[in-house]
């Protein structure tokens, strides 16, 4: 019984690697932008983004105990915060008024914005179509 369960996802090494990867991604720009919003004192945007991390982490977990409807509902986390950072940039960040002796100045703002929009929406599409990130869900698997 105990090798059935080491050898669980043996037959899709590969993809499970791929996601668990891709998993761990998730895991560190998500940290990042929380800390970056703390960063430049947005303090309504960071507990914003604390919301949607904490969400994102219950829907991850279910995706990787094979939840089907989790890939999806992940996917759907991923663009909204990529749509959240387009709203952000379009709407809220002109109308900002810097604040004294910010540790990042806010000109960095748009760069980190947009680069955080960019990867968590090739990070969905990934969840959506890519076979491989489809089968590792399918077997299960952790993030070590």
């Amino acid at each position: 019984m105990l090798d059935v369960q080491r050898f669980r996802g043996a037959k899709y090494r590969e993809e499970i690697d791929f996601t668990r990867k891709l998993m761990w991604g998730h895991l560190i720009l998500g940290a990042v932008v929380i800390s970056m919003f703390l960063f430049h004192e947005i303090f309504s945007w960071f507990a914003g983004a604390i919301g949607w991390y904490a969400f994102s982490l219950g829907v991850m977990y279910g995706f990787m105990n094979e939840r089907k409807i989790c890939r999806w509902l992940l996917a759907l986390v991923f663009l909204g915060a990529a749509g959240a950072g387009l709203f952000f940039i379009n709407q809220v960040f002109p109308e900002l008024r810097p604040v004294r002796g910010p540790l990042i100045p806010q000109g960095f703002i748009p760069v980190w914005v947009g680069a955080a929009n960019l990867i968590y929406s090739i990070a969905a599409l990934f969840l959506l179509f890519d076979a491989r990130v489809r089968r590792a869900g399918h077997v299960g698997f952790t993030l070590w």
